[in-house]
């Protein structure tokens, strides 16, 4: 093996191979990228055996083979090296050496063949969907997913494809139990999920990561089968394990008598909410919304610090009514959606509240549920 390549290009590649590389694993071969070289590309691959990447970048190839070496140690290298072309060669015993200007890195690897292969896929069952597109669903959910990965059902976003009055609807729906956000597109179509499939959180982000770096006009191909999803750019692909869990119903979640609706300018409840949050409790972040015509009045109290109120103009004409929410919940609601106005749907004070943009179609393209606190 014997190729040159733009440090630039090389870094990039390597940055998002050990991102996903396993930090804490019994099989060492799990934190090495793997570097496959052909005519004139360079295949880096990482796994941890729940996501697979294998990124392709452009390169000057003299010899074509493969090698295996510690991902997080080349990308710490790559990473000082003066802004050259860099050079490597692979040595006997699965070493390589690293030229760069003056630079010379002699790196040791393990057998390229112990390497984990990725799951295989049809190539002709990818769904063609375009980037934006993917990228606002992921944008618009992921930070409602759990943390907790002992709530592995729900450490995941649900991508399905459903028929809803004559249409074809792409959704995607996260949860952590406390709030739930969900937003539907249509016009595009992706075999494979009409029951739905749950993609683990980890993998959504890093797909975020990877679609950030691509031109809008781009198009990405996705194929599941039941266990893994694939996602293709270019030459490149990622592989995800599936989820095998059974997602909360959704729609049942939804409330359906919140009939207390009003209106209100999405920066200026969000800095109200901001700026009262300060003197919230720390732990339970919770805002008290006391809802009046016209107005809503946020407040929140701290025992060792005091409390704040605020008040910011709403379109409201019902009866009165006092509801408490995490206000970082609420901010995180409000910071995903693009109108300027947003609609609170309230039903009353031990029930959960909804959040839509100001100018929803039918069926509802975006929402955000919050379940209530006592405050």
């Amino acid at each position: 093996m014997d190729f040159e390549i733009e440090k630039r290009d090389f870094l990039k590649g390597l940055s998002l191979i050990q991102s996903i590389t396993a930090r804490k694993t019994t099989l060492p071969i799990l934190t090495h990228v793997l570097m496959e070289v052909d005519s004139d590309s360079l295949f880096l691959v990482g796994t941890d055996l729940e996501i697979g990447i294998r990124e392709a970048l452009p390169a000057k190839v003299h010899e074509g083979g493969k090698a295996s070496v510690s991902a997080k140690k080349l990308y710490e290298v790559v990473r000082e090296l003066s802004e050259e072309k860099v050079h490597i060669q692979k040595k006997e015993n699965h070493w390589i050496t690293l030229r760069c200007g003056k630079s010379v890195f002699n790196i040791a690897g393990l057998d390229p063949e112990e390497f984990p292969a990725l799951p295989t896929y049809q190539e002709e069952s990818f769904s063609q969907v375009s980037v934006p597109l993917l990228l606002e669903m992921i944008e618009k959910t992921v930070f409602a997913a759990t943390n907790e990965e002992s709530r592995y059902h729900l450490n995941g976003v649900l991508f399905l494809q459903k028929k809803e009055a004559g249409r074809e609807i792409l959704k995607m729906v996260a949860t952590d139990g406390h709030r739930l956000s969900l937003i539907g597109r249509e016009g595009q179509t992706i075999q494979g999920i009409e029951k739905g499939v749950i993609i683990p959180k980890k993998g959504v982000t890093e797909i975020k990561k990877i679609l950030a770096d691509k031109e809008p006009e781009e198009r990405v191909g996705l194929y599941f089968d039941p266990t893994h999803g694939f996602l293709k750019i270019g030459k490149s692909l990622m592989v995800i394990r599936l989820i095998d869990g059974e997602f909360p119903d959704y729609e049942q979640v939804i409330p359906k008598q919140n009939d207390k609706r009003l209106t209100v300018d999405k920066e200026k409840f969000y800095a109200c909410l901001r700026r009262v949050s300060t003197m919230a409790s720390e732990r339970v972040e919770g805002v008290k919304l006391s809802i009046k015509p016209e107005s809503i009045e946020c407040s929140s109290y701290n025992q060792d610090f005091g409390d704040a109120r605020d008040e910011v103009e709403a379109t409201y004409g019902g009866p009165s009514v006092e509801i408490g929410f995490n206000s970082r919940y609420l901010m995180e609601a409000l910071n995903v959606i693009d109108t300027e106005e947003v609609v609170l749907h309230l039903k009353d004070e031990g029930s959960p509240g909804l959040i839509r943009p100001s100018s929803p179609v039918e069926p509802p393209d975006q929402l955000c549920i919050i379940m209530p606190m006592r405050i």
